[in-house]
This record gives C-alpha cells, sequence and structure tokens, in this order.
C-alpha cells in the first residue's frame, strides 16, 4: 500500500461527515450520543471531526445507535487493498522502522487500547492485565525511537496505556507496580504535551494513595491534579477525589464544598470535548455515587445509601455489571446495613457476588467481605447474615 492510495482512500469516505448529519437529522448531542456508547464524549468529538477513527465495534454500536442503517459501518469499513494483512505488515514494518510510524497505525494502538478499557469493564482486570501489558510495551518500543508528527500523538498513547496498566495492577492489589506506571504516566503527558493526560496521571497516583490508606496524600495529589486539568471531565475527577480526600480526614465542611463543586463544574461543562479517552466512563451518575461515598465517610450511612443507588440506578446498562462498580455496590450495601437496614444490604450484597465472580474484582469480594464481618458481630444470628456468609464461603 502506498502512501497516495492511503490518501485516496481517507479522502473518498468520511465517517465523521456521515456521523454529523445523522446526529444533527436525530437531535443527538455529543454527551448524550457517549453516554449510549458509552465512551468518553472528547473522544467521539474526535470521531465526529475525522480526527480519530473508531474500532469496529464502536462503529456498530454508532450505527445501530443512530439508525444507520449500515451507512456508519460501510463509510468505516477500509476499501480493499491487494496486501493479504495490510495493518499486520504495517506494525512489523514500524516496528522494525519506528521512525517512520504513520497515523494509522498510532490510531490502531489507541483503539486496541480502547477495545481493552471495555472488555476490562465485562471481564474484569486480572483478564486483561497481560495483555494490556504486552500492548503498553510495544507502544514504549515504538516510541522510544519515533520522530516526526507522529511522536507526540504516540507519547499520548503511551501515557493513557501507562495509566491503564495503573489501574488494571491497582484493582488486582500489585499496588507496588501501579505507582511506577502511573509515575511514567505523568512523564509521558508531559512529552505529549497534554496537560490533562498529566493531571490524569496525578489524579490516579492520589487513587493508589487512597487504595492503600494514605489519605493525606490523596488529598496533596488530587488537589495538583485539579489545578493543572484544563479539561472539564478531568477537573471533576480530582475535585471529586479531593473531596473524598478531606472526608476521610474528617474535614466535613471542605469535604462537602469539594463535591459541590465537582457537581456544578461537570453541570456547566460543555461536553467534556477536551478530556481524555480513558476518561469514557465517567458521568453524572459516578459523580453522585461519589457523593454518597463522601457521605458515607462523614457517618451519614441512610442518605449514602440512597444517594449511591441513586447513581447506580441511573449508570448506562454496558457498564452496570462491572467489577468497579460492584465495588460501589457494595459500599453502598454496607452503608446501608450501617443504618441498620441488614435484610436490604444483606440482599444487595448476595446480588453483587455473581458479578464478583464473572469479574474476578479483589476489590469489590474484599468490600463485600469486610461488610459481612461487621454485620456478623452485630447481627450475629440474623438468618441474612448467616445465609451471606455461607454464600462467601463457598466461593
Amino acid at each position: 500500500m502506498n502512501g497516495s492510495n492511503l490518501g485516496e482512500r481517507m479522502v473518498a469516505v468520511s465517517f465523521g461527515d456521515v456521523m454529523r448529519r445523522l446526529m444533527a437529522e436525530r437531535g443527538v448531542s455529543l454527551r448524550a450520543l457517549a453516554r449510549q456508547v458509552p465512551c468518553n464524549a472528547g473522544y467521539l468529538s474526535k470521531v465526529s471531526r475525522d480526527l480519530k477513527r473508531p474500532s469496529e465495534d464502536v462503529a456498530a454500536r454508532l450505527d445501530d445507535i443512530l439508525g444507520a442503517g449500515g451507512a456508519l459501518l460501510a463509510a468505516h469499513a477500509p476499501a480493499p487493498v491487494p496486501d493479504s494483512d495490510p495493518d499486520a505488515a504495517r506494525l512489523l514494518y514500524v516496528e522494525r522502522h519506528p521512525m517512520r510510524i504513520d497515523a494509522v497505525v498510532v490510531d490502531g494502538l489507541a483503539a486496541t487500547l480502547a477495545s481493552q478499557r471495555r472488555l476490562e469493564d465485562v471481564v474484569g482486570s486480572a483478564a486483561v492485565v497481560e495483555a494490556a501489558a504486552a500492548h503498553l510495551g510495544i507502544v514504549l518500543r515504538l516510541l522510544r525511537d519515533a520522530r516526526g508528527p507522529q511522536a507526540r500523538r504516540l507519547a499520548a498513547v503511551a501515557s493513557e496505556a501507562s495509566q491503564f496498566n495503573g489501574w488494571l495492577n491497582t484493582s488486582i492489589g500489585a499496588h507496588d507496580k501501579a505507582g511506577p506506571l502511573y509515575d511514567q504516566a505523568l512523564r509521558l503527558g508531559m512529552q505529549a504535551g497534554d496537560e490533562d493526560l498529566a493531571a490524569t496521571a496525578l489524579s490516579m497516583r492520589g487513587h493508589l494513595a487512597w487504595a492503600i490508606g494514605e489519605y493525606g496524600t490523596m488529598a496533596g495529589l488530587s488537589e495538583a491534579a485539579a489545578g493543572m486539568a484544563a479539561a472539564v471531565g478531568t477537573r471533576t475527577v480530582a475535585t471529586q477525589q479531593h473531596g473524598r480526600a478531606l472526608a476521610l480526614l474528617g474535614e466535613r465542611e471542605a469535604a462537602l464544598r469539594a463535591i459541590g463543586e465537582a457537581e456544578e463544574m461537570f453541570a456547566c461543562g460543555q461536553g467534556g470535548q477536551d478530556d481524555p479517552d480513558g476518561l469514557y466512563f465517567y458521568g453524572a451518575e459516578l459523580l453522585t455515587m461519589q457523593r454518597g461515598l463522601i457521605l458515607a465517610y462523614l457517618g451519614e450511612h441512610q442518605v449514602a445509601a440512597d444517594v449511591i443507588d441513586t447513581g447506580l440506578a441511573r449508570l448506562p446498562e454496558a457498564i452496570r455489571d462491572s467489577g468497579w462498580i460492584a465495588w460501589y455496590r457494595a459500599h453502598g450495601a454496607r452503608a446501608r446495613a450501617a443504618a441498620g437496614e441488614v435484610d436490604a444490604a444483606a440482599a444487595a450484597l448476595l446480588k453483587t457476588l455473581p458479578v464478583v465472580d464473572a469479574t474476578g474484582s479483589v476489590k469489590a469480594r474484599a468490600e463485600i467481605v469486610s461488610a459481612w464481618r461487621q454485620m456478623a458481630r452485630r447481627w450475629p444470628g440474623r438468618s441474612c447474615v448467616v445465609e451471606l456468609g455461607e454464600a462467601l464461603r463457598r466461593r
């Protein structure tokens, strides 16, 4: 495949043109469309302007949501080429000649990362971590000697892939591996000239501090990330996380003020079009659940449980049974138990166990076990608590 043929292919059909026309005809906004896919509105904005090529799965989902009748899939399909496997040949070539990396390869690496993120939502972190590490290794090898206009874009993909690998290792409890990955994501985000990628890395370092109980560090890193971020979603995530840290440190008024600021900035944001692709999952529902966490940390258990359940009920169906969402379900049930609603809490935890089994979520299981132990101490002979304990022992 020569360069002129590639250019002809890219000009001949515009996925973005078809997508924008359908959105206008259906009266659908980017943020509303992103919630249905689900994906990040910033990623979708770039797809609609032909700055990113969507994966085949995303193209099919958009075709279905917008009622395109195959028009988007047709626009997405590449023209026939004589090579038996041109994408594999291109990747092999640029691995051997990294200075000649092109936009198609960078798009492909970004699409692989996006697919791994959505796969993790379904099968859990443990099932994805090995493949994600291999993908990151390829990106870093290509970046080492890359030059030219695509080098900065490749650094951005490397930053996001490092952040994703950090998240996976945090989720499976490999905290010693997660820290260096987040530090690498920060450096690569700065190398890419993207302050929001750098801010996301700082914010995720703060998340790691939360996971290991270093709440002062969590507060400081989250505040720094919020100050660095330019995009609405990135700044919102860091601000709410700062609020959670303050709640854990017992600073009630400051914590409530921080979550209020996060909610206001998110509500006033204009589509989140500049957020990193990794924030595809973030929406008002998750922000509601995080307010619930803050209330639980502050001891307002009944209200906290109701707020978390409200957020859970509004989540897109595609991520409702993710392993990381299972942790929120368990924490909401724990708050309900602390409020004295033991039967409802036990029922919610029993309902969450199959999701934990399917995704292998270490963090969610630990939260369920912790909640059960607290319930067993308070209601040792209650039948629902006994049933939950037996269900845990069978696993």
